[in-house]
């Protein structure tokens, strides 16, 4: 039984349109092969629809591009591996963004929450020193209004 022709590797055309290299005793050298902006761009286009590819769709594709299978499959592997590691840059980008958000809100309750002392009314029977404070914590420069001067200035 014969196999159809996109599975034939001897019909697919050869991966680069260089001269062979030969290594010092003769032997060919493996050479990377470098695909063209059409082999890539259907290439992409696929990867774009499915991740994985099935023997017979390996076959037709590497087939229809004049490629092997097995630089199909090679080039599908290297694909998602880079396709992982930017997925996973962006995911920890989004979550770096999603911590800081939440620090910032987290704080700002925070502020709040000590801000309720100094939005509640004050009390006519509570203490100087705890007004100062109140006002120096709140007035850029630190500084407020006193009701009473100082003591060294009082007994002066």
């Amino acid at each position: 039984m014969q196999s159809p022709p996109w599975r034939d590797a001897r019909l697919a055309c050869a991966p680069h349109q260089g001269s062979i290299l030969l290594d010092k005793d003769g032997k060919r050298k493996h050479t990377r092969p470098t695909f063209s902006g059409q082999q890539i761009f259907a290439l992409e286009k696929t990867f774009e629809q499915t991740k994985y590819l099935a023997g017979p769709e390996r076959a037709r594709l590497a087939y229809s591009l004049g490629m092997t299978e097995s630089q199909v499959k090679v080039w599908f592997q290297n694909r998602r591996t880079k396709w992982r590691k930017k997925h996973a840059a962006e995911m920890a980008t989004a979550k770096k963004k999603q911590d800081s958000e939440t620090e910032r809100l987290k704080g700002a309750s925070e502020n709040e929450e000590e801000d309720d002392d100094y939005n509640k009314p004050l009390d006519p029977n509570s203490d100087d020193e705890k007004i100062t404070q109140l006002l120096k914590k709140h007035k850029p420069g630190g500084g407020g209004l006193l009701l009473h001067p100082p003591e060294e200035e009082a007994s002066a």
